[in-house]
């Protein structure tokens, strides 16, 4: 599933558009009945916009936390 993330340069603090693919891992579960997914992203394009830094490799996942 293609979808678009905002993600922040490190290195200039742009923000930039960037389109991933949304990827669901299987967790193994303590109960074997149950079972676990957690979405991943993975970049499609890699650099930064503005300076041409580099954001994300393209076979690396991206996980998302709420803090």
């Amino acid at each position: 599933m293609e979808r678009s993330l905002k993600l922040r340069c490190s290195g200039c603090g742009h923000w930039n558009r960037v389109k991933v693919n949304k990827i669901f891992l299987e967790q193994p579960s303590s109960e074997p009945k149950v079972k676990v997914f957690i979405p991943m992203y993975e970049p499609l394009e890699t650099y930064c916009k503005k300076c041409g830094n580099i954001i994300g490799e393209p076979k690396e996942l991206i996980r998302i936390w709420k803090i």
